[in-house]
């Protein structure tokens, strides 16, 4: 006989990811510090002691999140550099169309608000992961166009770094009076990276 009622184990996963959806929301719009439990579980409309029954503490909760975005970056990373693997500006505009589909990062407020507030420990994983699931994609992405010969030897960290600070900045430089569509002002960063600024 079938049932269209969901099992015990579906209903713990569904609530699970609820509240890992409304944290991520609030704490990208809040930051740490300023979201309680309470706000998480009032926006997913379950009693502040029922969230302690997914996360025991704000914290755990933080991190759960915080490495679930870092994983969904890494694998839509993956997936746009891998399918345009045959030369690096196709590599970075699909890198820069992945990034653009998601909600910013704000990783130096991550780095200089958030990350402080946070056990040690709990600082050197998300750290390790970020640099995992965003930077190293970038990071082999330059060394591999350096072994191609597409460009000069230049330290690929500083590559992927000035990459994701221009992928930082685009929300906030949108929001400038007669600010160009994000994807011109992806197109023109990129344009200066490989091609420089002196005129052709």
């Amino acid at each position: 006989m079938s049932s269209d009622r969901s099992s015990p184990k579906q209903e713990s996963s569904s609530g699970h990811n609820r509240v890992l959806d409304e944290a991520e929301r609030l704490f990208r719009m809040r930051g740490y510090n300023a979201v309680t439990m309470r706000d998480i579980a009032c926006e997913v409309g379950i009693r502040q002691a029922s969230l302690y029954y997914h996360f025991a503490s704000k914290e755990q909760l933080f991190v759960a999140v915080t490495e679930r975005m870092f994983e969904r970056h890494r694998i839509g990373l993956q997936q746009a550099i891998g399918e345009n693997s045959h030369d690096l500006r196709s590599q970075l505009h699909a890198a820069s169309v992945w990034f653009l589909s998601q909600p910013p990062v704000h990783f130096l407020s991550m780095v200089h608000t958030d990350m402080p507030l946070l056990a040690e420990e709990n600082v050197k994983k998300l750290s390790a992961c970020s640099y995992q699931s965003i930077f190293e994609p970038l990071r082999q992405t330059f060394i591999q166009a350096q072994e191609r010969g597409e460009i000069r030897d230049i330290r690929p960290n500083w590559l992927a770094g000035f990459f994701l600070s221009v992928m930082e900045s685009i929300p906030y430089a949108t929001t400038f009076p007669g600010a160009a569509p994000k994807e011109v002002m992806v197109n023109e960063m990129i344009g200066v990276l490989l091609d420089g600024l002196k005129p052709e």
